[in-house]
């Protein structure tokens, strides 16, 4: 009886040992193997930022993956001391579109939809108000320069996208290890 009463607690703790590790075990991110989550994947770095065309630092940026691979997460430190601030990149499960919320340290927090890579770039769109109650449309380019280098553009409209004004132009730099 004590044999048999040792094999059970032998199998038991072997079974219970195994539920335990396969609680505790991380569960894989349906995000890592999706392609549209690895749309984003070339801003993901740590970053000094230029304004385009010029020697100029505006500011620093690390970008990283987070939540399994699910989201992107970027930390904006500005070389001025203003306009810090967070972004969270992720795919909308309704509209299988990028979307990314940005919440500055001023107290600002806007949202850009419809992200979509395409021609080398993620393009995301906006309407926004700007600090006279005016109706804009926003759009926000961010260009896959290779390896290295993302170039982030952002223009406004406020005649329905006849025209459109340049808000800020910048070239994010790879930082080297």
């Amino acid at each position: 009886m004590k044999k048999l009463t040792t094999h059970f607690v032998g199998l038991f703790l072997l079974f219970a040992g195994i539920q335990v590790s396969a609680q505790t075990a991380p569960a894989p991110s349906p995000c890592r193997n999706n392609p549209l989550n690895r749309q984003f994947d070339y801003w993901v770095g740590e970053w000094d930022v230029y304004a385009t065309g010029t020697t100029t630092l505006v500011g620093h940026s690390l970008v990283q993956d987070v939540s399994g691979g699910c989201a992107i997460l970027e930390n904006w430190t500005a070389t001025n001391g203003q306009g810090d601030g967070k972004s969270l990149n992720y795919i909308d499960a309704a509209s299988h579109k990028w979307k990314q919320t940005w919440v500055g340290s001023g107290g600002k927090v806007q949202d850009f939809v419809n992200g979509e890579y395409k021609d080398g770039a993620m393009h995301f769109s906006a309407e926004i108000v700007n600090p006279k109650g005016q109706k804009l449309q926003a759009r926000f380019i961010f260009y896959n320069q290779g390896a290295d280098k993302v170039r982030q553009y952002y223009e406004t409209s406020a005649d329905e996208g006849k025209t459109w004004n340049s808000v800020y132009d910048f070239t994010y730099i790879r930082k080297k290890a």
